[in-house]
């Protein structure tokens, strides 16, 4: 099952779109991170908020998102950890004992705290999801599938040894932690290593525009309007 097909299943994620209509572009969102076929109006939204003419046909490993206040990052973050840690295996790619983290990083821990309330609401109240939780903490919950979902804060020192099997970064411009200069870039570098060892692990970096510098801007500079690059998505609240 595909994200956008598990979005309008009514026994998963489809009370949390009781007005489907306002999220069409989040969906038309999804449906590019996940390569997924388009309709003519997804088709539409993505050539408008990327800048680009042809949809990406394969799942993305990098994506950026650039969104105002009030968008709807938080819900989407952790509805993408939901999905990717409960319904991908990542088995054939763990040591025996290893587990495969889907991590979510926070700006601080109040954003932690909103993040996880989504996260745990879709565990406690979608059936065949809450059947796979095995161990929950303050912080994480263990699946059945060797797979971790955690939510954490901004931190390069805390952030390493893990195998990601994805790592969705929350206003990710707005980080400022362990005295660092560009705390950005030190929790991403910190990060990759722990990617590499699964081929099909993604990293989704969202924020709210905050400054001219920084990765957000820089990948935004980069990346933006070209096809055949990480995805860069722009957006203003809601749109």
């Amino acid at each position: 099952m595909n994200i956008l097909e598990a979005c309008q299943h009514p026994k998963i994620f489809a009370p949390w779109f009781r007005k489907p209509e306002t999220y069409r572009a989040w969906h038309a969102f999804l449906g590019a991170m996940f390569g997924l076929p388009m309709t003519d109006e997804q088709l539409e939204l993505y050539q408008h908020h990327t800048g680009r003419k042809e949809a990406p046909t394969e799942a993305q490993r990098e994506a950026w998102m650039v969104i105002g206040r009030r968008g709807g990052k938080s819900f989407h973050m952790a509805l993408i950890a939901v999905y990717l840690a409960c319904f991908f295996d990542y088995r054939r790619y763990l040591a025996p004992g290893e587990r495969a983290t889907v991590l979510v990083i926070a700006t601080d821990r109040r954003q932690a705290r909103v993040i996880l309330r989504y996260v745990r609401a879709m565990l406690d109240n979608i059936d065949v999801l809450k059947a796979m939780v095995q161990r929950d903490t303050a912080d994480s919950y263990d699946l059945d599938n060797s797979t971790t979902i955690e939510v954490g804060t901004a931190s390069f020192r805390s952030t390493r040894g893990y195998t990601y099997a994805a790592v969705l970064c929350d206003e990710l411009a707005f980080w400022r932690t362990d005295d660092a200069a560009e705390p950005d870039y030190a929790i991403l570098d910190a990060i990759r290593p722990g990617m590499a060892s699964i081929p099909t692990s993604m990293l989704l970096c969202a924020s709210s525009p905050h400054a001219r510098r920084g990765a957000l801007w820089d990948s935004f500079k980069r990346y933006w309007g070209k096809d055949d690059a990480p995805l860069v998505w722009k957006a203003t609240t809601r749109k």
